[in-house]
């Protein structure tokens, strides 16, 4: 646990905070919440995808077994994602018993057991509920490790980009066909096909940048092309409520997959990034602080009540709550936020986190030199990428 790519804490830190002000603030905004969880898969695909691959690596030149590294990956994906998440969905479940939680989405929690939230939102209840709402993008992510990680074991490494290069296709094609047959927006949103492809995409970006003598390792790596790729995207983000409404389903995809591209190329960029102000201001203790208790910050977040927008604090205030008091709300809710996922990092993840690497086995950093796993010589302290994934 003492190797990592530099920035990337950074940039989840940035994420998460976009997805939380998307959710305090209902919308108000802008669709930064969309950019932040686009964010979050292109970030996972790079990671989960280069690990895949390195395992792959030494099926091929080291005589390791496909289950042997398919019970590796998926032992290692289960510490990291499992604990707090089933925790969480039993303490709600006993708060719903004892009738401290609200009952009406009852219904939902086979879903979310089964990493289904997605299907569940999408396909059964077509509206988004509330403080469950977020958890369609963890199914997601589970969703591809369950697909994928024994697909990618199985191909030999060469063919992984192909098989990206694929997903994105397929992902891309559906997003056509279900705008051009009309299905509802919720559907299309959280439907497994129309979100793959962004994590492909992400792995895809891993693997080209993977060779050090690469050209586009070596454009990528300009401050330059970070700036003109965060510019694109705050365009994407800001004009979103415009385009989404696009008629068209080509021009609504083709639009969809410049935006996923920028987005991709912005996470391979900060990962061989040459400018030490670029990794410096991503290195900011707070924020790299923030992105390594991310995804208990994430998790944790939308289930903490508003607590300036319900009716108690309208009848406190006479029936319009002022602009400083829903600032001071937004406030206590994040920190409350923060401080479960301090403790839940602290208490929980980290102390199972250090279950992954046994005493003796070789762990993914040995092999982060390998052509396959794309982590740079500069990375520094925390933790191994397959740790933060």
């Amino acid at each position: 646990m003492n190797n990592r790519i530099a920035g990337f804490d950074g940039l989840r830190a940035i994420a998460v905070l976009m997805v939380f002000f998307q959710h305090r603030l209902f919308g108000d905004i802008g669709e930064i919440g969309h950019l932040g969880v686009w964010i979050f898969f292109a970030l996972s695909g790079f990671l989960i995808i280069g690990i895949l691959s390195a395992q792959r690596t030494r099926i091929e030149r080291d005589g390791s077994r496909f289950g042997a590294e398919l019970k590796r990956f998926l032992f290692r994906r289960t510490l990291r994602i499992f604990p707090i998440y089933y925790l969480m969905l039993v303490v709600i479940g006993m708060l719903m018993a004892i009738g401290l939680a609200s009952p009406e989405l009852a219904s939902g929690m086979p879903y979310h057991f089964a990493y289904l939230s997605n299907i569940w939102i999408g396909s059964v209840l077509h509206y988004w509920p509330g403080r469950y709402s977020h958890l369609w993008s963890l199914a997601i992510e589970e969703q591809f490790y369950l697909v994928f990680a024994p697909l990618l074991l199985l191909l030999a490494a060469r063919r992984h980009r192909a098989v990206c290069v694929a997903i994105v296709a397929i992902g891309l094609a559906a997003l056509f066909a279900m705008r051009a047959a009309h299905w509802q927006e919720i559907t299309i949103y959280t439907h497994p096909l129309t979100n793959f492809w962004l994590l492909a995409l992400g792995g895809i970006g891993g693997l080209l940048i993977a060779d050090r003598a690469s050209r586009v390792r070596e454009w990528l790596g300009h401050g330059s092309t970070l700036l003109i790729l965060s510019a694109c995207l705050v365009g994407f983000c800001a004009t979103e409520p415009g385009w989404s409404g696009l008629g068209n389903p080509l021009a609504f995809t083709v639009v969809n997959a410049l935006y996923g591209l920028c987005i991709a190329a912005l996470v391979c960029s900060i990962a061989c990034c040459r400018s030490a102000l670029v990794i410096a201001l991503l290195e900011t203790s707070w924020l790299a602080s923030l992105g390594r208790i991310s995804y208990g910050f994430y998790l944790y977040h939308n289930l903490i009540p508003d607590l300036t927008r319900n009716r108690h604090a309208a009848a406190l205030f006479g029936g319009t709550v002022p602009m400083w008091a829903h600032a001071l709300g937004i406030v206590a809710s994040f920190a409350i936020s923060l401080t479960l996922a301090m403790l839940s990092w602290r208490l929980i993840e980290a102390p199972i986190l250090r279950l992954k690497t046994p005493r003796g086995t070789p762990s993914d950093a040995a092999n982060r030199n390998t052509p396959s796993s794309p982590v740079r010589p500069s990375a520094r302290r925390a933790r191994t990428t397959s740790d933060v994934a």
